[in-house]
């Protein structure tokens, strides 16, 4: 058995056992038939997370067709913490108290849609709408847009190149290139409290360089939609995620599920475990900056590390029993919101958000379950760890 990031169709089941031998044998793995370096240890992931100067997130060369470069993922020193000073706007603890009741109100008002007809599809129904709502809402668009939003998120976070490639999502590609052009024109004149605002802010203060672009609409076109997309992915589809694998662990683990409701002062500790267990974002690609050593490999400049952030998760050295889903678990320093200059500035939304949706449902539809005969989709995905599709009933 060898690990292969880019087999998409191999078992889940399979590809933790390999990267859980690589952890024992082969910490720093050397894929010779994709060509780049593989850090599985929770400690060497950690490191590499911590240290642009060395791990540089301007990655660059073949990976996957999948891989996507956004803005600010793909930045490291001044420039990376000007664009995550304006993103941080929109990430800020009265922010998220504010946010909360939207959360509410909206899982609420899904269970309501659905709950008479006795089951629906998971992931659409239930666990999309709140990421989405709130990042939509942070931006500051319009709520007769979400149809679009989810689409047009859902194609760039898809590895199918057919529909990434199609005239629907082309389509769908203009229109919200249109709708930013015209709310930041809008926001121009007319300020918000709201991430599109901030970025124009900026962009008329000249915090930021955005390639020389001298008209706004050139901006707008380009790097507002990039910036937009970066939120979208990494605000929507990423806690969408977890919520649909947090939920499908408590449906598998009934005594869980029973502890937490039995206890739910154990929430808090209950949503670490699940982004622990999840892991929405499995990898990460970094690229070495000078010849290092790491665990008596050697890296040469110029080469490609992946930082298995999934593996790191469930690293033996680090976490008791890690194979095992326990909502109660303590300590529990996880690192699905990674560390250090690149941490996820959405954490505390994340949270919450995850805390939100599976404290209602618990509450709401105490025997939620797998529909008869369905079978849980997952997304062919090397670098998010989606489920497309889960049919339920309660």
């Amino acid at each position: 058995m060898s690990f292969d990031i880019n087999d998409l169709d191999s078992d889940p089941a399979q590809r933790d056992a390999e990267l859980a031998r690589l952890r024992r044998e082969d910490p720093v793995h050397w894929d010779a038939k994709n060509g780049f370096w593989l850090l599985t240890r929770y400690a060497d992931v950690r490191a590499a997370s911590k240290d642009p100067e060395l791990f540089s997130s301007q990655a660059k060369g073949p990976w996957h067709t999948f891989e996507i470069h956004f803005s600010m993922q793909a930045l490291d020193g001044p420039e990376h913490r000007r664009q995550r000073g304006i993103a941080s706007k929109g990430f800020t603890p009265r922010m998220v108290r504010r946010l909360r009741e939207t959360a509410h109100g909206t899982i609420h008002a899904c269970i309501d849609a659905v709950e008479a007809d006795g089951g629906c599809e998971f992931v659409s129904a239930l666990a999309s709408p709140v990421p989405l709502r709130l990042i939509a809402d942070m931006l500051g668009l319009p709520a007769d847009h979400f149809d679009l939003f989810q689409r047009w998120s859902d194609g760039t976070a898809s590895s199918d190149l057919k529909l990434r490639s199609s005239p629907g999502f082309a389509a769908d590609q203009a229109r919200l290139e249109v709708l930013l052009r015209e709310e930041a024109e809008r926001r121009r004149s007319e300020p918000r409290d709201d991430l599109i605002s901030a970025v124009v802010a900026a962009e008329a203060g000249g915090v930021l360089d955005w390639g020389g672009a001298e008209s706004f609409e050139g901006f707008a076109k380009d790097d507002l939609v990039s910036f937009a997309q970066f939120i979208l992915i990494a605000g929507n589809e990423t806690t969408r995620n977890a919520i649909s694998r947090g939920m499908l662990a408590l449906i598998e683990h009934p005594d869980q599920r029973d502890l937490l409701r039995a206890r739910p002062e154990l929430l808090p500790r209950a949503v670490d475990e699940i982004l622990r267990w999840s892991s929405p974002v499995r990898v990460l690609r970094r690229v070495a900056t000078r010849d290092t050593e790491l665990r008596g490999k050697k890296l040469r400049e110029g080469e490609s590390a992946l930082l298995i952030y999934r593996s790191a998760n469930r690293d033996e050295e680090v976490f008791d029993d890690p194979s095992a889903f326990r909502v109660d678990r303590s300590p529990n320093e996880h690192l699905t919101f990674g560390i250090g200059p690149h941490y996820c500035l959405g954490a505390n939304l994340a949270r919450m958000e995850i805390e939100t949706v599976i404290g209602v449902l618990l509450e709401r539809l105490p025997g939620l379950r797998l529909a008869p005969g369905a079978r849980v989709r997952e997304a062919r995905n090397p670098i998010l760890s989606a489920i497309e599709e889960m049919r339920v009933e309660f």
